[in-house]
């Protein structure tokens, strides 16, 4: 477990590699992305250390799951410029919405870590985890 970072330090930059090499570099939104889901990361880890369960199992599986969000956001960049002879446009709508799905994480990571949050901002992310569930 000592050796997270440079796991993490690995897989990032095997994933940000390939996938830059697949759609020829990336849009300010996807870059956007990429440093919330390393936020994420961060502040999960952070809540692991914090309530004394870290658990390498659920590392691996958060890191999993945002290297297939990249793969998927790459995979629909390839159709957008390929088939649709689209300019990006797609690509920053899905960057986008994984971006909002990374913020509320992290802003939840926060009130596990015993940062207030205002009443408002926790209905919010009542609401966005509402909206995921059902899809």
């Amino acid at each position: 477990m000592e050796r997270v970072d440079v796991v993490v330090k690995l897989a990032i930059g095997a994933v940000t590699g390939i996938v830059s090499w697949m759609v020829g570099g990336f849009g300010l939104v996807f870059t956007v992305l990429l440093g919330l889901m390393m936020l994420d990361f961060i502040t999960g880890f952070m809540v692991g250390v914090y309530q004394k369960n870290i658990n390498s199992r659920i590392g691996t599986l958060g890191l999993i799951r945002k290297v297939y969000v990249v793969l998927l956001i790459g995979a629909v960049y390839l159709i957008e410029v390929a088939v649709l002879k689209g300019n990006g446009i797609v690509t920053d709508g899905v960057s986008g919405a994984f971006c909002l799905i990374e913020f509320t994480s992290i802003t939840e990571n926060g009130g596990k870590l015993g940062i207030p949050l205002p009443q408002k901002v926790k209905d919010i992310i009542l609401v966005l985890k509402n909206k995921e569930k059902e899809e």
